[in-house]
């Protein structure tokens, strides 16, 4: 009889440790799920498309709090390929590695000039025409026509939406002048000014263009830098010029927060980084860009300040590519030696560019 008793209370007694066991591991099953390391934790809801981001910001406070930090961080830039055959343009994300196909039949003569803050400036060499282009929301703002845009640098300094924008470009350059030429959205016709041409003879082409501190900066082929203040309508030639070895097969410039870069790319090392002293007009060699990502093409390039990203995409330039019919991105990391340079081919220029993404990913009708 007390045996039996016992043997009741011992079954119960094991079936309730049994329960409370289980209990425990379900219990240290979801604190490891939803405990993770923040490092651990950002690193995995980084690489969320904006929508999985969303959901999984309701799951905790902690989730919250995460999500909502990488969720508008400067947002990483698009490359834009052009179709050759067709009037379909192909949109790559390289930070989630997908690829997104648009049609614009009505623009299957255009070609891209510049892009920046999200839209385009394209060109039809038939028409003269010129406009600017957002594909993400397909709208459009028109230019005035502009006579041989086709083989002269164009730029502009913000969004076409912006009262401040300003197209500029180098529409002719002589033995002894160099004619520029500027724009505002609303105007209607082109303000033309000629300027000395005080640039070395052995110059040929204006190769990269890009706006900051106010100012056009315009590399020539041969690394003369120039500048033109459209406040001022005036035109200054920097002095000296910066180190490009033998061999080089391209260039990139770009700036951020006021800081201007130049690339060198080269058939058989690795690509030398430049940073402009604006005080000394002098350039020095990088060894590091900081925490920087340079996105580089040949007509425009952006760069991101991506060091808060745990994704350790950082302190590297982004080359465009073609692995057999794929085309896709290759990361150089600018601090460690690599030979990712052989990789890289110089291309055409009006092939593909960087373009920046709106913030609110879910308006997009193709995501």
């Amino acid at each position: 009889m007390g045996s039996g008793r016992r043997s009741k209370l011992g079954s119960s007694k094991k079936k309730e440790t049994q329960k409370k066991k289980k209990s425990k591991n379900e219990k240290e099953k979801d604190q490891t799920f939803l405990e993770l390391p923040s490092d651990l934790l950002q690193l995995v809801i980084s690489r969320l498309p904006l929508k999985d981001n969303i959901v999984a910001s309701v799951v905790c406070k902690t989730w919250h709090k995460a999500c909502v930090s990488l969720r508008v961080v400067d947002t990483s830039p698009w490359l834009v390929y052009f179709s050759k055959t067709d009037e379909s343009f192909e949109l790559y994300d390289p930070s989630m590695q997908k690829t997104y196909n648009l049609q614009f039949p009505d623009l299957s003569y255009f070609r891209v000039c510049y892009s920046k803050d999200g839209w385009l400036l394209m060109y039809n060499a038939n028409t003269y025409q010129l406009l600017f282009f957002n594909p993400f929301t397909r709208d459009r703002i028109p230019v005035p026509p502009l006579w041989n845009a086709y083989d002269q640098i164009t730029a502009f300094s913000c969004a076409p939406t912006s009262t401040s924008c300003v197209l500029f470009t180098v529409s002719y350059v002589s033995r002894n002048s160099i004619t520029v030429k500027t724009c505002c959205v609303n105007a209607k016709e082109w303000n033309t000014y000629e300027f000395e041409n005080r640039l070395p003879r052995n110059f040929n082409t204006f190769e990269q263009i890009v706006f900051s501190n106010g100012v056009f900066y315009c590399l020539t082929n041969t690394g003369c830098l120039s500048t033109f203040d459209p406040s001022l309508n005036s035109w200054n030639i920097l002095p000296g010029r910066p180190p490009k070895r033998p061999g080089s097969n391209g260039c990139f410039m770009t700036e951020h927060q006021g800081d201007i870069f130049l690339i060198y790319m080269y058939r058989h090392m690795n690509p030398t980084v430049l940073k402009l002293d604006i005080t000394s007009s002098t350039w020095t060699e990088r060894k590091t860009l900081g925490g920087l990502t340079i996105y580089a093409s040949g007509l425009s390039s952006e760069s991101r300040a991506e060091q808060q990203k745990p994704s350790g995409i950082r302190n590297c330039l982004c080359l465009s590519v073609f692995h057999g019919f794929k085309r896709t991105c290759i990361w150089y990391k600018v601090d460690v030696e690599s030979k990712i340079c052989l990789k890289w081919k110089k291309q055409n220029p009006y092939e593909n560019i960087w373009i920046v993404p709106p913030q609110n990913l879910l308006e997009l009708p193709f995501v």
